[in-house]
């Protein structure tokens, strides 16, 4: 049994492919009648003033997405060099930490080994030079622990430091992809805007053409049955959608 999503989205695939395969038979028609319209000296000047106004709504469309695709290239190429100084200055921090835990590590080893010369030098006996070595161990494993844990934070800086830039980065290109659909989706409702603007002129003009009526005629009839054709088969989409939820409903 489906659940009331699947039927949801099923139903609005139908209607989906209803209205694509609606759009494509109108296109057809239109299409149809414009070539035999512009077969009309009267009809030729009208299609030439269409023709370039759809030429220069797609010359600004055209010139529109290309500075939204430069504006997001730029974008792109400023969080990419954001990246690369952001890492750069992660590996320093963590190099130059790494390098004074060396040097601490180093002069505390050299310290203890002279303080353990020192110690066994001025012993008298075995005992004190026991007690000379025990204390130099402890010593060097002392400096060990802390140069152990010195690089093992140094590590974790990096890697949050190195996290934190990239995600930044991540952010920076998604807000730029972002920006540049956006633009292009504008450029494209503009453009659909201009052409349906364009159509409705030459439509208009057409039907005034006493050459073309019967073309225009035919046109117009067979846009009419396309759209009956298209509202018999939406209708029966939703009783079927109705039907199928109330069966699952109960």
């Amino acid at each position: 049994m489906p659940t009331i999503n699947e039927i949801t989205e099923a139903h609005s695939k139908r209607i989906s492919r209803l209205a694509q395969h609606r759009d494509a038979r109108l296109r057809g028609a239109a299409d149809a009648r414009d070539r035999d319209l512009r077969a009309l000296p009267a009809a030729a000047r009208l299609y030439e003033a269409f023709d370039a106004q759809i030429a220069d709504a797609r010359s600004r469309q055209i010139t529109t997405d290309a500075k939204a695709e430069s504006a997001r290239a730029g974008a792109m190429e400023e969080e990419s060099g954001k990246l690369a100084a952001a890492l750069a200055e992660a590996h320093a921090v963590r190099r130059d930490a790494d390098v004074a835990a060396f040097e601490k590590r180093r002069k505390t080893d050299d310290d203890t080994e002279r303080e353990f010369i020192l110690a066994i030098g001025d012993a008298a006996a075995a005992p004190a030079s026991t007690k000379a070595q025990q204390a130099r161990a402890e010593k060097l494993e002392k400096s060990k622990r802390e140069f152990d844990t010195a690089l093992a934070a140094n590590q974790e800086r990096f890697r949050k430091s190195r996290d934190a830039a990239l995600a930044a980065e991540s952010r920076g290109s998604r807000d730029a992809d972002r920006a540049f659909s956006a633009a292009t989706r504008v450029t494209e409702s503009s453009m659909k805007a201009a052409r349906a603007t364009a159509e409705q002129a030459l439509t208009r003009a057409l039907a005034a053409l006493p050459e073309g009526a019967a073309e225009f005629a035919e046109w117009r009839k067979e846009t009419a049955a396309i759209v009956a054709d298209y509202r018999r088969a939406e209708d029966e989409a939703f009783a079927r959608f109705h039907r199928e939820v109330q069966a699952l409903t109960g």
